[in-house]
Order: structure tokens, then sequence, then C-alpha cells
């Protein structure tokens, strides 16, 4: 019995809407953009860092050292 009445009351809670005394603050918008251009500038300089070794792994290609049969004195 006791599931049905929470779940009663976890409904009533979900559909009742009460006013939210709160409002978000203009500098929050320009705020969450820097923070994504932020993000954007740091992941491109990132992949611009390490393009070779990206590139590398993508591409799966064997070093000359690497090949099978060749002797590296």
């Amino acid at each position: 019995m006791t599931p049905m009445w929470f779940s009663l009351f976890a409904l009533y809670f979900a559909l009742i809407a009460l006013p939210a005394h709160a409002y978000i603050d203009p500098g929050s918008g320009s705020f969450i953009f820097q923070v994504l251009v932020g993000g954007l500038l740091g992941a491109a300089f990132a992949v611009k860092t390490f393009w070779k070794r990206i590139w590398g792994f993508f591409s799966r290609k064997k070093a000359p050292d690497e090949k099978v049969g060749s002797k590296v004195d």
C-alpha cells in the first residue's frame, strides 16, 4: 500500500505548477556563450597541436622501422 501512496504523492507534486519567483540574469546568457566559445577554441587548439598523432591513429600506417622483416642495427 505504501508504494501507491508514494506514487500519488510524487504525481501530485510533478503536476502542480507553483510560481517560481526567480529570473535568469541577462549576464547569464553572455557567460554561457563565453564558456561555449572558450571550449570550442580550446578543442580547436588541442586538435591543431596533436594533429599528427590524431591522423596517425586513424591512418594506421606503420613506421619504416616497424615493418615486418626489416632489421634495425
